[in-house]
């Protein structure tokens, strides 16, 4: 979700949750989901991954794969599900696989070339073949930076991300890294190569797999560029972080009123089934609490701005109401991140 994550350093210990282990340049998409989890109560933990909706193929520690349809599996990470003392997790965010007659779409590259050799094999063991696309949802490294484990040593999927994601990569993965042959930077490189398939930011981009129409939509919100892949057959949507389901959305990088519309967008449609970027498999009913959390978020905002209260003021005294169900947090500023958002926006206008 923001700047560039440490893979040689492990997930902070239970207990070591601290402001120096949570920021380096600045708060990591996989520190906040750790640490937010780590100092969760086991109630939230489970909550945040809640049960399957759908057939368990497979259960790792770090995530269960649900198949969907025929053709459509869903790779839901569940990360210090057994606890902080587990090893780093292998993948982290969300994933999926969806095979037609004539490939196979990857989705997301995970936190480190393992979990992308992970879901690799996983391809392979469930179609008979590895990925020949892999796609990107954003740029943050929980999602990213393990691109290079897809490759096997043999030739790799095409890469496909927009002009502003690749940018992004390697600007805030790469350029800001202490190791510039680390996983990060291979992840980078691979999306910056110009073989890469590049997607147009202005309107859909169609992947016929062989008797099925994969859709990659150009949003943004959570970053300044996000795509969400999305199936007309079952009628599904891979979200990346532009939903959250149990935990408080991280705004380091987010433009707010863009977050609110695509994500109202997305999932008010109520035949489709979501993916979001962290959490269990979501119907449009289950996700109504998070769009009136970002709706409550931005009127706390707006009227904090429109009073002149100082945006360090102003998130102290925010709390989610009740009524709109428990959201996993870290720490007491959690807020501080969408507050600081919706001010930098309201500051332009």
């Amino acid at each position: 979700m923001e700047h560039a994550d440490q893979p040689a350093r492990p997930a902070p210990a239970h207990g070591d949750c601290s402001r120096r282990a949570a920021l380096g340049s600045g708060l990591s998409c996989a520190a906040y989901v750790a640490l937010s989890l780590g100092l969760a109560t086991s109630p939230a933990r489970q909550l945040f991954a809640a049960l399957p909706k759908h057939e368990v193929l497979k259960t790792e520690p770090f995530a269960r794969v649900e198949k969907i349809a025929d053709g459509v599996w869903a790779v839901v990470s569940t990360p210090f599900a057994g606890g902080m003392d587990q090893p780093r997790p292998t993948t982290f965010s969300n994933g999926g696989i969806i095979a037609g007659k004539d490939g196979v779409l990857a989705i997301e590259g995970f936190m480190t070339p393992a979990g992308a050799a992970w879901q690799s094999n996983l391809a392979l063991a469930l179609t008979g073949r590895r990925p020949s696309h892999v796609v990107l949802t954003h740029f943050h490294g929980d999602h990213s930076s393990g691109l290079a484990g897809y490759g096997h040593g043999a030739e790799l999927p095409a890469m496909i991300a927009t002009e502003t994601t690749r940018k992004l990569l390697w600007e805030r993965q790469a350029a800001e890294m202490k190791e510039p042959k680390g996983p990060l930077a291979e992840a980078a490189r691979l999306v910056v190569l110009p073989d890469r398939v590049i997607m147009d930011p202005s309107q859909p981009t169609e992947i016929d797999l062989g008797g099925r129409i994969v859709r990659l939509q150009p949003r943004a919100g959570h970053t300044a560029s996000d795509v969400t892949i999305e199936l007309d057959e079952p009628r599904m949507v891979w979200c990346g972080d532009l939903y959250f389901n149990g935990l408080f959305p991280y705004y380091g990088d987010a433009l707010p009123s863009q977050l609110a519309q695509h994500t109202s967008a997305i999932l008010k449609d109520p035949d489709a089934l979501f993916v979001p970027g962290h959490g269990a498999l979501a119907t449009a009913a289950d996700a109504k609490p998070y769009l009136e959390l970002l709706a409550h978020v931005e009127a706390a905002a707006r009227a904090a701005h429109q009073a002149g209260t100082p945006a360090e003021q102003a998130w102290q005294s925010y709390k989610v109401p009740a009524s709109l169900g428990e959201w996993t947090f870290f720490r007491p500023d959690v807020a501080s991140f969408a507050f600081t958002a919706w001010y930098r926006e309201l500051d332009k206008s």
